[in-house]
């Protein structure tokens, strides 16, 4: 009994590793200056927040392909990362230690809930779906905010691809190779 529980230790320790790690590098690339000077992404703090989910998507459609129990294993870790690292901003931001649980919730919600409009954006195979489901996300948060929808959506997309033949260990490593913004033509979609 006891060597299976230590394997299990071993195992969540691992993939919970591996976790931050993806999420180090979904948070470095969600915050890359070109989708704010290139792309329209307003630098605020909800900008942020969209890219962040963005990226959080890309990532996580990809762990949803690896299949099995490990991939939705590994896709949970990696969503907890990113619930400790609200909570962190929102205790940082001088919310009192009782109402941060009710932020935190506030903002899985928003998240969750964008997440859903872009996998059933996804799941329709069609891009001008995508384009639709990013352009409303940044008017919720930012009013009249004009992103290059049409740029960020082919991102989207050649992402999901570049990522879904990566080799698994560089994934796990959190050396997550996306493409190149600046070479995605804004009319691809």
């Amino acid at each position: 009994m006891s060597t299976v529980m230590f394997r299990w230790f071993a195992e969540r320790s691992a993939r919970r590793e591996a976790a931050e790690k993806i999420y180090d590098a979904i948070v470095a690339q969600s915050r890359a200056p070109v989708f704010y000077m290139r792309c329209g992404v307003p630098d605020t703090l909800l900008g942020r927040f969209d890219m962040l989910v963005i990226h959080m998507f890309i990532v996580l459609q990809n762990l949803r392909k690896l299949g099995g129990k490990e991939g939705e294993l590994l896709g949970r870790d990696v969503i907890e990362a990113f619930i400790r690292e609200m909570d962190s901003m929102v205790r940082d931001l001088g919310v009192s230690d009782p109402q941060v649980p009710k932020e935190v919730q506030k903002i899985a919600n928003v998240f969750f809930a964008q997440l859903t409009v872009y996998i059933d954006a996804m799941e329709r195979r069609d891009p001008q779906a995508m384009a639709e489901a990013i352009r409303k996300s940044f008017q919720q948060g930012e009013g009249n905010v004009r992103v290059a929808e049409a740029e960020l959506t082919s991102y989207v997309l050649e992402s999901i691809k570049q990522i879904g033949i990566m080799p698994l260990n560089m994934l796990l490593q959190g050396k997550i190779l996306f493409p190149d913004v600046k070479a995605i033509s804004r009319h691809a979609v």
